[in-house]
């Protein structure tokens, strides 16, 4: 029986890390570059200050991250993993988060697996109670433990500050037009990935749709529903918790907007039951007073 060749100690890639050339040089790469941070995670803190939670706080941080960070991390598929480098990597400090994928061909690949990696890391950190905004770019990077570096860095970290706003992860303009050369590669347009992997938003930005990861399994077992109630769920707390304080109402707002457009957009598997109700976030003005005295 053929065992193949044996592995030799100067066959395993010790430094994987794909921006460390051979001999540990840090290397720009072209990659598919993402810049993420949690909304509001200041603003949390304090909070768990105030009420004495810290520590209660940070278990939930960390547990969140910890979920989320294994969608994040590329898989090792045994003996080959010994021999190449890491297709990624990924820095996280906190709340900021950054990970990149050097580009070998055209980015398709690369792309495809940023969107799908991120989608999975952002509904994970939803459905926990932490709202991530972002912006995905391509340009040169490097990353490793200490340092971050590169025009695909100032572009994802404009996006993600000036363009984001919501809690979404955007493509920056270099984003957009790798997917619109990749999606001349299929006949219908229809039938690409991409279609699925992102959506255009009311302001005109192309952002993630994590949402579609509920559907990961759709034709063999249909769609997490008990996922998508616990996304329903958090935000509605949100909703709740942030009443009174529209400049944050606003961002949760955005997000049950996109939870309910996302039912809407597959309707054959939701209804109503699983949709936001609007007039927790998108109720008509109403009158001040009325025949029974102050409304509200």
């Amino acid at each position: 029986m053929n065992k193949g060749r044996e592995i030799k100690t100067t066959d395993v890639v010790r430094d994987r890390n794909p921006y460390h050339a051979v001999d540990g040089t840090p290397q720009l790469l072209t990659s598919v570059f993402a810049y993420m941070d949690i909304l509001g995670f200041r603003e949390m803190i304090g909070q768990a200050e105030e009420k004495n939670r810290q520590t209660e706080f940070l278990e939930a941080l960390h547990n969140a991250l910890s979920a989320g960070r294994v969608e994040l991390e590329e898989p090792q598929d045994g003996v080959h993993s010994l021999l190449k480098k890491d297709l990624s990597t990924l820095k996280a400090f906190t709340d900021n988060i950054v990970i990149g994928w050097p580009i070998r061909d055209d980015a398709e690949s690369e792309t495809g697996a940023a969107f799908s990696s991120l989608g999975l890391f952002q509904f994970e950190m939803v459905r926990r109670g932490f709202f991530v905004r972002g912006a995905l770019s391509i340009g040169l990077a490097f990353i490793d433990d200490i340092a971050v570096f590169g025009d695909a860095l100032t572009q994802a970290y404009k996006g993600e500050t000036e363009l984001a706003r919501d809690p979404r992860i955007i493509l920056t303009e270099s984003a957009v037009n790798a997917v619109k050369h990749h999606l001349r590669y299929y006949g219908n347009g229809l039938h690409a990935p991409q279609v699925r992997d992102l959506l255009r938003d009311a302001d005109g930005q192309w952002f993630l749709n994590y949402l579609d990861c509920v559907l990961i399994a759709e034709e063999e077992h249909g769609p997490l529903y008990a996922e998508l109630m616990e996304h329903k769920e958090t935000i509605e707390k949100k909703l709740a918790e942030h009443k009174n304080r529209p400049p944050i109402f606003s961002k949760y707002v955005w997000a049950a907007n996109y939870h309910n457009s996302f039912c809407d957009l597959h309707s054959r598997h939701f209804s109503r039951e699983h949709k936001i109700n609007q007039k927790l976030f998108n109720a008509p003005p109403s009158l001040i007073l009325n025949e029974n005295g102050l409304t509200g």
